[in-house]
């Protein structure tokens, strides 16, 4: 399952956006730079910038809230790269 590491109230927001437009199951696992939980050793892991977002699919793992989202529009959205083209 995708997990999406992160609080609305961030960057997250936009990936979090992109998983409900696209209809995808996923954790969001909140995790908030204002208490130091983007500075524990086991967040650190995934994003050695302490910073969120962070998504985890499979193998892969991703920072940054736009990289994020186009991976996802890139993967799951059949048809979005092609948003805004006239056919």
């Amino acid at each position: 399952m995708i997990k999406l590491y992160g609080i609305p109230a961030s960057r997250a927001f936009r990936p979090l956006w992109m998983l409900e437009e696209l209809g995808l199951a996923y954790e969001n696992v909140p995790v908030n730079f204002a208490d130091g939980g983007t500075r524990s050793a086991e967040f650190l892991t995934l994003n050695p910038n302490g910073h969120i977002p962070v998504l985890v699919d499979g193998e892969v793992v991703l920072w940054e809230s736009m990289a994020i989202s186009l991976y996802l529009a890139r993967k799951y959205g059949a048809g979005v790269r092609h948003a805004g083209r006239r056919r």
